[in-house]
């Protein structure tokens, strides 16, 4: 009897999947013939949007949201599933504007709350998947120079006998020089997260070097008319930091640059270091610009240690470990404003990793939640609030229509159901008696007050 009983419960489950399915295609033609009938009810395209994705039809779901969308732009449940049919489309950019649309306008405070988590760990893979595209279309954007202005960092590259303990910084040190010579109003500088995806498409830097022809190829996808290709030597306690930039569109390099101190002084070493990054450039910076400069994000070498593994962990996609790394770099110097920063955006990370749409289904809360439970069932349920609907609401009490509109169903009934159930309008005798929708003059004032959200 005991093997018996598992199997049976196999039986019944095999058996209720057909009826489950059968039941969501009926609901999805219900929505269909809906939509059909009224093809800019609001309403009626969320529903059917949000039956689609839970079919997982994930590019007609994400058709008729962005016409939900497109005719009331407030709607925060078509903007939530906009974003959820992207993000599995692979559409990253588009699933987070859908997604900061919600943050705007949406009313469900876990739901928010999950969606900020989800955009912080939804960069990463907009950076990776932009990086792949590049690598997919090299041949065209080989063809195109970038602006000389445009400037690239990649990973700087390290040697020496303390690699365990000091590679880091190949990641750190790129990302001060990123910020400084962002400070020069004369140059464009790429995001270091975004070089470091390309870097990690096209391998750079497995070879144990960053030869040129890597980082022209580098440059090229990035869009770069010029890199700073760098190194890092160490030689006992000291550190050789030198620099040779790369004219993407001729791949040549420029003389080399270096400069050389004590690994203690690492923080005026790097400060000397992108001084003369700004020579090879041929940039004169303005007083303010270099005082810019000259500021300091920590003279901390441990917290600054600390907080380049934390980069190296959050580029692996490990924001756990990275949270980590960045509080006790932010621990050992509570004045690195970047470690605090860093550490919010890895907390957020690796929970945004675990945001699915089942989540935030279960953080939808009040109308959102209605609405969507209805659309599984294939019933309309309004959100209400937006202009648009207390327009229609306003119109239909002055006017009612032969047959109520879908968008303004009072309550979870399907379109037959509504249609058998709803008694006949109301009309004024002359319309009655002539057979026409033609209101007898009316006169009034109708007061629409909206409150700020």
């Amino acid at each position: 009897m005991r093997n018996v009983r598992p199997f049976l419960a196999l039986v019944l489950l095999s058996l209720a999947a057909p009826v489950a399915e059968a039941q969501r295609t009926d609901n999805v033609a219900r929505l269909e013939t809906a939509r059909a009938a009224n093809p800019r009810s609001v309403a009626a395209l969320r529903a059917l949007g949000v039956a689609y994705f839970k079919a997982n039809r994930f590019p007609d779901a994400r058709v008729v949201l962005d016409q939900a969308r497109q005719l009331d732009p407030r709607d925060g449940v078509s903007a939530l599933y906009a974003g959820l049919a992207a993000e599995q489309l692979k559409d990253y950019a588009a699933a987070r504007v859908a997604y900061n649309s919600y943050l705007q306008n949406g009313r469900s405070r876990g739901a928010r709350k999950e969606i900020q988590e989800r955009l912080v760990s939804l960069a990463r893979d907009e950076s990776v998947a932009a990086a792949r595209a590049a690598v997919a279309n090299e041949a065209r954007l080989s063809q195109t120079p970038g602006d000389r202005r445009t400037i690239a960092v990649p990973p700087l590259k390290f040697s020496g006998p303390d690699a365990e303990q000091l590679a880091p910084l190949e990641r750190g040190l790129a990302e001060l020089i990123i910020t400084d010579l962002g400070r020069s109003s004369q140059l464009t500088i790429v995001e270091r997260d975004r070089m470091q995806a390309i870097a990690d498409e096209i391998n750079l830097g497995e070879s144990g070097r960053v030869d040129a022809g890597s980082a022209v190829r580098a440059g090229k996808l990035i869009q770069a008319g010029r890199l700073v290709n760098g190194t890092i030597v160490q030689g006992g306690n000291q550190l050789t930091l030198s620099s040779s930039i790369v004219e993407v569109s001729t791949s040549q390099l420029s003389d080399p640059a270096s400069v050389t101190n004590n690994v203690d002084a690492i923080f005026a070493l790097q400060k000397q270091f992108v001084f003369r990054i700004f020579e090879q450039l041929g940039v004169t910076l303005t007083p303010a610009e270099r005082q810019l400069v000259d500021r300091q994000a920590t003279t901390n070498l441990n917290a600054f240690l600390s907080y380049s593994r934390g980069l190296q962990a959050a580029d692996d996609g490990r924001f756990g470990d990275a949270a980590r790394f960045f509080d006790n770099a932010r621990t050992l110097d509570p004045n690195f404003g970047a470690a605090a920063a860093r550490f919010s955006a890895a907390q957020a990370a690796a929970a945004g990793v675990q945001v699915t749409a089942a989540t935030l289904q279960s953080g939808l809360t009040g109308a959102e939640a209605q609405a969507v439970t209805g659309a599984e069932n294939g019933v309309i349920n309004v959100v209400g609030g937006g202009v648009s609907n207390t327009l229609t609401t306003v119109a239909q009490s002055v006017n009612p229509p032969a047959v109520a509109p879908i968008s303004n169903s009072a309550g979870p009934t399907t379109v037959t159901q509504q249609q058998q159930q709803e008694p006949p309008p109301n009309r004024d005798a002359p319309s009655s008696a002539g057979g026409t929708d033609t209101p007898v003059a009316r006169t009034g004032t109708v007061t629409i007050v909206i409150r700020r959200p």
